[in-house]
């Protein structure tokens, strides 16, 4: 199967994450859980639910951030690919 198959099958998914469990990501984001933990046992319900919202919409905005980057990095792939087989063709 190709790799383009392999795309629209869903057998890759670019936006998942995989770590190790002893990894620096995995590291930083015990610490964010902590944290936030922490903070929302400190919270009354109605600021817990402030912070629930501020929680969603930036990890909306991240995945807004996340989506774009992969675009550009895709489309300036793409760009470098045509570029080298138009050096190539040139020769």
């Amino acid at each position: 199967m190709s790799i383009i198959e392999d795309l629209w099958h869903g057998n890759i998914a670019p936006n998942e994450r995989f770590f190790e469990k002893d990894s620096e990501y995995a590291a930083v984001l015990h610490e964010v859980l902590q944290r936030s933990k922490d903070l929302r046992d400190r919270l009354n319900d109605e600021e817990a639910e402030i912070l629930e919202k501020l929680t969603e919409s930036t990890n909306e905005m991240c995945g807004i951030g996340e989506r774009d980057a992969f675009v550009r990095g895709f489309t300036l792939g793409a760009r470098i690919i045509i570029e080298v087989m138009n050096a190539k063709m040139e020769r």
